[in-house]
């Protein structure tokens, strides 16, 4: 059974699980640099299978978080923050960041983390 965060505010509420959330980290770390990418370039900086990332994606599109970017020949379908997308994500950066490192067991050896 997969974990589903919720970041609620006033203008959304977001259930995410932690593909959405590696994802919506990485881009948060670029912007406003950055406001495009590829799907396949997401999947491998976040370390995510290719169909787990169009899932993601797919999701965060439903969310309003993510567009459809014009796609491109060489690196395929893109996708672009919407301006009130990247606000709603300086405003949660804080919980996407926490919940980012809950989630990575990667960062903990085995004596700090519980097993069940």
């Amino acid at each position: 059974m997969e974990t589903i965060h919720t970041i609620k505010t006033l203008d959304l509420t977001a259930k995410l699980n932690k593909s959405e959330i590696d994802i919506l980290h990485f881009i948060d770390s670029w912007l406003p640099t950055l406001t495009d990418w590829s799907v396949d370039e997401l999947s491998h900086k976040c370390r995510l299978f290719t169909t787990d990332a169009h899932a993601a994606v797919d999701m965060l599109i439903l969310h309003g978080l993510l567009d459809n970017a014009p796609k491109c020949n060489v690196t395929g379908r893109r996708v672009s923050v919407p301006t009130e997308a990247a606000m709603w994500l300086r405003e949660n950066s804080e919980t996407i960041f926490s919940i980012k490192l809950m989630n990575d067991t990667d960062l903990y050896d085995d004596t700090e983390i519980a097993e069940s």
